[in-house]
């Protein structure tokens, strides 16, 4: 048969094939469109969020470029070279505090021009312009609030609220602000003042904590590029942070990309336990189809055009499960904008995107291809003269070194897909290694619990010893249970302890430690006054202030920061500003890691005190040199020493901290913590608002709870990720004890004519799917726990701890999943007849 005749011969069998329907590839079917879902609505969300970002770009940023500059606004040359550029619209952000009658909250203050926003649209309710809702009426200037303020103090809009020394009435609710539109955590709601009536309520002052930000949109955009560097050039030393509109939203890319690689990895776990399934269904049905095959043979039919009818059959089906599950995942983000469009912290533009589409159809169809090849080359290789001899149905044949050069070829070509589809190349090279890792031990374990079954002592009880029996016996579904099961819960039980231990740092361990307050913004002679007002206090604890104001790092060790080769996880540190401080004596319960500590009277060249983490992820040590750039001023300083810092006790620390002598004449404020009784936290915090109304008073306990809101959101993302991984173990599980039906059957049918009732079998049953559950949750609970262990003491550095109360529950969802799936498939050896079975009926 040449290759022109081979073709359309196999299309005619194929053709033929599909005419008995699919009742044999459920499994099949099933488990490609679950991974395929998750890896294609992972892959089409992150498009969207991208292209959203991309298409609102001047929006998220404000302008085409932002110049933004923390303490002090730029200068009257500067502002006027900017203005010949474009047009100019200036914000100033900063924490303070409002009050409600005798109640304050923290909030993230704006004060806007009128040419805000010079990109996308304030939305305000009821819909007003934004210069006549921050206009002056009646003495008082307008502010517009977000919906958490009012509901949390029962406000509404005209009644009124203090900034400082002045009072503004609510004008209106905001509803949408274009450059803020990523809001997964933020110390408090926002309200947006005019500039006048900033200056109204008396919040500048010297060293204040306050951001100032120039928005420009150009008449060429393209050209923002072109006028960041020729700013570079006219004002070298200016220490501002200037950003174009194609770098609108760093951290959300960053964020997203992670996010995706993390998800779409789990996606990935997905359909490779999902080929797990595809392997046995294509097994079981090739084992039902031993017989026709061998009589094609018979007939003449070639190996090769059987191989190439299965192959397009495999092909056609995967196809079609992949491609029903790339459209649903393509279809979430439109979904998603039709329902939650306004609630959504990020823009979300849906589209079509081939090339996430294509990557998803390729994961299908390679997978199909992947875990079918070995039991297409075995059935496509076995003799007619097995029909004959009777031993169709229990042949083994080994696939012949074509098929395993293929089964080769397709795995290289699916684990080079994972990786250059992902983000994280690195990240995903780590996950391919650690996935065949894990996929090696469970197939291990399983073959160690059935083989410890055949060295148990032989129970008394007769459901145990048929249980142990049905076990062990050749071509028992146990490892497949074993092995499917094992993954998904091994997923779900490692992002729950990773959660759960997270959730315990932010609500448990940390307010232990952790001070009750953070005080901003105090000035250098209101730090007396606020010092004897926490003396006073009978219930204060520790209290500490420093000096404190805001610098960039522009060089380390000579290089520019933008050249050095740094760590990722230290990568922070070079994200915009930082809090500075100058201390002559060694903070207190200070770890010095290396070094010596300056004398107190030192008036030498600048020297700093460098954490330990940051030195090693930037290269670093004693004797080198960072470059700081302070209020527009780039002072290059020598570490002294190094200390070791442990951020997660949210103690008053800095990274840097200079020696006296420096920074002493700048304009700045201080920073203060305390330690307070819960009783007496809300108490105190009145009385600070109404002696220092510029000091901006954060709750750490308050803060917290933000934390651990935004983790459980991220958590549930996660956990439903673990659930497509389950459900498709579910799938496998399903379709093992499917394959064992006929098994079953026969079973049923001797107990039954040895005396057994159904509810004997039914116990003998229940009693091998529960040791089956009860061992499948074991090893997941123990797997699942260590790899949870190794992210929490390894990337995370926090002290890991077990919840028993969690691993309870998964145990018995664990066996309860296995006994419901395996008694639901065999429900038909529980009604089947012994006689009718006899006669063959």
């Amino acid at each position: 048969m040449t290759g022109f005749t081979l073709l359309p011969q196999a299309l005619r069998l194929l053709r033929r094939e599909l005419r008995n329907g699919l009742r044999s590839f459920g499994v099949f079917l099933g488990c490609l469109f679950l991974g395929v879902f998750a890896i294609s609505a992972i892959g089409n969300f992150a498009a969207a969020v991208r292209a959203g970002i991309l298409q609102d770009a001047g929006a998220l940023l404000g302008g085409d470029l932002e110049i933004r500059q923390a303490h002090r606004p730029l200068t009257e040359p500067q502002l006027g070279f900017l203005a010949t550029r474009g047009e100019l619209s200036l914000t100033i952000e900063m924490r303070t505090m409002a009050g409600f009658s005798r109640q304050h909250k923290l909030v993230e203050l704006k004060a806007v021009d009128r040419s805000y926003p010079l990109y996308g649209a304030i939305e305000l309710d009821p819909p007003l312009p934004l210069p006549v809702a921050l206009a002056p009426k009646d003495q008082l200037y307008g502010a517009v609030v977000e919906p958490t303020l009012l509901e949390r103090f029962s406000l509404q809009v005209g009644d009124t609220l203090t900034l400082g020394r002045a009072d503004y009435r609510i004008t209106a609710v905001l509803q949408r602000e274009p450059d803020r539109t990523l809001r997964a955590f933020t110390l408090g709601p926002r309200v947006i003042i005019s500039q006048d009536g900033l200056r109204a309520g008396g919040l500048i002052r010297p060293g204040s904590l306050i951001n100032h930000a120039v928005r420009l949109r150009l008449p060429q955009p393209a050209r923002a590029a072109d006028l960041k560097e020729e700013l570079r050039e006219r004002y070298p030393e200016a220490g501002w942070r200037v950003r174009t509109w194609k770098e609108a939203a760093p951290r959300v890319r960053f964020f997203l990309d992670r996010m995706e690689t993390n998800l779409s990895l789990l996606g990935l776990c997905s359909l490779l336990v999902g080929g797990l399934g595809v392997s046995g269904a294509v097994r079981g049905y090739f084992g039902k189809k031993i017989e026709h095959i061998a009589v094609m043979k018979c007939l003449g039919a070639e190996k090769r055009l059987l191989f190439t009818t299965y192959f397009l059959q495999i092909l056609l089906l995967g196809g079609i499960s992949a491609g029903a599950g790339l459209l649903l995942g393509a279809g979430l983000p439109w979904l998603l904008q039709l329902l939650f469009a306004r609630s959504l912290p990020f823009p979300l533009e849906p589209g079509f995107y081939p090339q996430i589409w294509w990557a998803a159809l390729f994961f299908g169809l390679l997978t199909a291809a992947l875990f079918s090849l070995r039991a297409l080359g075995t059935a496509c290789a076995a003799p007619p003269a097995l029909l004959f001899r009777g031993y169709g149905p229990n042949h083994v044949q080994r696939p012949g070194r074509g098929i395993r050069l293929m089964i080769f070829i397709h795995a290289v070509l699916l684990l080079l897909l994972a990786v250059f589809n992902s983000p994280d190349r690195r990240l995903a090279l780590w996950f391919i290694v650690g996935a065949a890792l894990c996929l090696a031990l469970f197939r291990l374990l399983s073959r160690f619990v059935v083989g410890m079954s055949l060295r148990l002592p032989r129970p008394a009880r007769p459901a145990l010893r048929l249980a142990l029996a049905n076990i062990q016996r050749p071509g028992a579904p146990a490892g497949s249970i074993i092995f499917s099961l094992g993954i998904g819960l091994t997923a779900l039980v490692m992002i729950v302890q990773i959660q759960s231990n997270l959730n315990d740092m932010v609500s448990h361990s940390l307010p232990e430690k952790a001070p009750s307050f953070f005080f901003y913004d105090i000035q250098a002679e209101q730090l007396e006054g606020f010092a004897r007002l926490v003396h006073n206090d009978p219930g204060a604890g520790d209290f500490s202030s420093s000096p404190t104001l805001r610098g960039r790092i522009t060089a380390i060790a000579g290089v520019p920061a933008a050249k050095a080769q740094i760590d990722q996880e230290v990568r922070w540190a070079l994200r915009g500003d930082r809090f500075l401080s100058y201390a002559a004596r060694p903070p207190a319960h200070m770890d010095l890691a290396a070094g010596q500590w300056w004398p107190e009277d030192y008036q030498g060249p600048p020297l700093i005190s460098l954490t330990e983490d940051l030195a090693a992820g930037f290269g670093i040590g004693i004797g080198d040199s960072l470059g700081i750039n302070i209020l527009g001023r780039t002072i290059t300083a020598e570490i002294a020493n190094l200390r070791r810092a442990d951020w997660s006790t949210l103690e008053l620390n800095f990274a840097v901290i200079f020696a006296p002598g420096v920074l002493e004449k700048a304009p700045h404020s201080h920073i203060a913590a305390i330690h307070l009784p819960r009783q007496n936290e809300a108490e105190f915090a009145r009385q600070v608002t109404r002696l220092f109304p510029n000091v901006a008073v954060l709750s750490v306990r308050e803060a917290l709870g933000n934390v651990s809101h935004t983790l459980q959101r991220l958590g549930w993302t996660f956990k439903a990720i673990a659930a497509i991984v389950l459900s498709t173990g579910l799938l496998v599980l399903a379709g093992a004890v499917s394959a064992d039906q006929h098994r079953r059957v026969r079973d049923a049918v001797i107990f039954k004519v040895c005396g057994a009732t159904r509810a004997d079998v039914l116990t003998a049953f229940a009693a091998e799917f529960a040791l089956l559950g009860l061992t499948s949750a074991a090893v997941s609970l123990i797997c699942g726990s260590l790899a949870a262990m190794a992210v929490i003491s390894g990337p995370l550095n926090m002290p890991f701890s077990l919840h028993p109360v969690l691993l309870i529950i998964a145990l018995l969802a664990g066996m309860l999943l296995v006994m419901s799936c395996g008694l639901f498939g065999t429900w038909k050896a529980l009604r089947q007849k012994p006689a009718a079975y006899l006669r063959r009926e």
